[in-house]
């Protein structure tokens, strides 16, 4: 129903114009959060539910354009998420949070800061998809080696690959994969030797620049959702719309990552990949997993995932910060690293 009121001129007006304007904005953020909410869930969801058919129908994901097809899918929910978030920061936050963004110093270490962490997400991101996980050698490919004793090696009776300890069959993959630690839904490819340390640094990166998000989007969603009339800038508000809604957002988004992150980190200090924790953890006891997983496994091993998944892929500290694919260093004795 529409109300008028009779004003000079016999203009009339309707009811949504004298609603104050802090409802208003209130109502649309409230949209706007719902719809992303749903946007996220359904992304997310579609891509365990593409993974999902993989495993159930695994000749079918093995056709080459079905294959490319449902590859396409899964990464673009993450690959949306990327270009949002660049898009967002530049023409919504940096403009809000810096007067003069491109010639003061506050504005280009926002700008700094931003970028960096966005390369490092996006390369480690893509090469942990690109990057092959390491695959055994086949028997075919052994046959031909006469130096080679078939008869001291187990090979894997799916895809006749080398079976050797740390190495697990992929249905998804349909391949064997050496220190296999999971199959990632978001790259649709298996994490193992070759890109652990890609995902790895895609996780600590995505915290830090999640981190840096949050703290960017919370100013503006405390002055426009909670205490609207501000002593803050007077157009921030209007500027941002119902995008000041973005911190709920970015805040959901770290915890889900850091929940990861905090994860693998927990697997390579018990010297774990996630497939072998989770056999033992069906099996185990509260009392047994104390004993088994935190005091043996956190204290007594050597760490040998952490070296050969983490540590041993830069020759240098420094290069775990930025943005380069796996260094294999010649000198490391072959018992300490395997390729």
């Amino acid at each position: 129903m529409i109300f008028t009121i009779p004003v000079l001129g016999d203009q009339a007006f309707e009811s949504s114009d004298i609603v104050p304007r802090h409802t208003r904005a209130i109502c649309y953020s409230k949209m706007a959060f719902v719809w992303v909410i749903i946007l996220s869930v359904g992304l997310i969801q579609g891509v365990f539910i593409i993974s999902s058919l993989q495993t159930l129908f695994p000749r079918g994901s093995r056709k080459t354009w079905l294959y490319k097809f449902l590859k396409g899918l899964q990464i673009t929910p993450v690959l949306f998420i990327f270009a949002s978030a660049i898009w967002f920061f530049f023409l919504k936050i940096l403009p809000i949070q810096v007067a003069n963004p491109y010639s003061s110093l506050q504005g280009i270490c926002y700008v700094i800061t931003a970028c960096y962490f966005w390369v490092n997400m996006v390369f480690n991101y893509l090469a942990a998809m690109i990057v092959s996980p390491g695959y055994p050698e086949t028997r075919q490919e052994l046959e031909d080696d006469t130096d080679i004793h078939l008869e001291s090696l187990k090979f894997c009776a799916k895809c006749s690959r080398v079976r050797d300890r740390g190495t697990h069959h992929c249905s998804s993959c349909n391949s064997c994969v050496m220190f296999m630690s999971h199959h990632c839904a978001f790259t649709n490819n298996c994490v193992g030797l070759n890109n652990f340390a890609h995902f790895y640094l895609f996780l600590l990166h995505c915290c830090l620049g999640l981190t840096f998000a949050a703290y960017c989007t919370y100013t503006p969603f405390t002055v426009c959702m909670l205490n609207y009339a501000s002593s803050y800038r007077a157009g921030m508000c209007n500027e941002l719309g119902d995008y000041a809604v973005m911190f709920i957002v970015v805040s959901f988004l770290l915890v889900f990552i850091l929940m990861m992150f905090c994860f693998h980190t927990f697997l390579l200090i018990v010297d774990m990949s996630m497939i072998d924790f989770l056999k033992i953890f069906q099996k185990l006891t509260c009392k047994d997993w104390l004993k088994t997983i935190l005091i043996d496994r956190c204290l007594r091993r050597k760490k040998l995932l952490l070296r050969k998944l983490l540590l041993y892929r830069r020759e240098r500290w420094w290069k775990f910060f930025i943005p380069g694919f796996n260094e294999i260093p010649e000198l490391l004795p072959p018992d300490e690293f395997l390729v």
